[in-house]
């Protein structure tokens, strides 16, 4: 089966990344807007950005009109009836996704592959309220979408042989790297940074160094391109700790329970870069560490 259309859910950051990159591959792609509202601005902030990528000589103009000829911005779900693959990029609550996976079946045709983009959550658990399981499957996509190579596919306890294999070649068309990974709570990245992330706060806790060195330490001793915390916050706390939960509901182990600071972060408010603050301050340039969190916290 090869992919000439794709459907995605969701026009956050993720969804929108998803569906330019169907684009710039060359495929007629419709992304649906979850949430009420007109899409005008979504649409005129992806201009803005394609605009950028042709000033800085990264894309032809040609390849730009050719991306935006291609992509649709939509509200109705009804508008992806005709696509090869749906490529689910919701809010990470799975009563939400569950219910999209149950309307779409009744949207889309029986040989539309529905995938999701979740990072932690359950793809089995998705594929449970669907009649035709063997089309369901993971395709998850990392931040930024148009930058980041890998594509982990996951392979839920009754896909079929063949949605891996389309979903495979569709991965190499739109030029990502694929990884077949088991339905495993936070797959194969997820499931080792998540841990390693807490790890590191709970060194800032117990006061073996503070952000910015551990951070310059794991980027300097350890080759990362990020530190732990730069990691973090670049993420967004809420959505390690929506990560975390997730692994530490399936594990029970206490290195992937949440630790104090970050639930702390999170309650407040402080969810890194997308508000100016997590375990740095981005209000203010070159960002410094939060003031709040200098000292042992534990």
């Amino acid at each position: 089966m090869e992919i000439k259309k794709v459907g995605v859910m969701g026009c956050g950051a993720m969804g929108l990344g998803v569906a330019q990159v169907c684009a710039q591959a060359g495929i007629a792609t419709i992304a649906v807007k979850a949430t009420p509202g007109s899409t005008d601005k979504i649409w005129s902030g992806l201009e803005k950005s394609l605009a950028k990528m042709v000033e800085r000589g990264k894309m032809t103009a040609e390849h730009r009109d050719s991306i935006l000829s291609l992509l649709q911005l939509t509200n109705n779900e009804r508008d992806v009836a005709d696509c090869d693959l749906i490529i689910e990029s919701i809010i990470e609550d799975l009563a939400i996704k569950k219910a999209l996976f149950q309307r779409l079946e009744n949207i889309v045709s029986p040989q539309t592959l529905l995938t999701t983009n979740t990072s932690t959550l359950s793809v089995t658990s998705l594929m449970a309220v669907c009649e035709q399981r063997d089309r369901v499957a993971g395709l998850h996509f990392f931040n930024p979408a148009p930058v980041m190579k890998l594509v982990e596919i996951i392979h839920a306890f009754e896909t079929a042989d063949g949605t891996i294999s389309t979903l495979s070649d569709f991965c190499k068309k739109i030029k990502k790297d694929p990884v077949i990974v088991q339905d495993t709570t936070g797959f194969i990245v997820n499931r080792l940074l998540t841990p390693y992330i807490l790890s590191a706060v709970r060194l800032l806790e117990m006061g073996t160094g503070t952000i910015a060195d551990i951070d310059h330490a794991m980027k300097s001793g350890a080759g990362h391109p990020m530190g732990p915390f730069e990691l973090a916050d670049y993420i967004g706390l809420d959505v390690v700790e929506a990560m975390t939960l997730n692994i530490y509901q399936d594990m029970h182990q206490p290195h992937v329970a949440p630790p104090h600071t970050l639930t702390r972060l999170v309650q407040l408010g402080y969810l890194g870069r997308k508000t100016n603050k997590g375990f740095y301050n981005y209000s203010v340039k070159p960002p410094i560490q939060n003031p709040q969190l200098r000292h042992p916290v534990a």
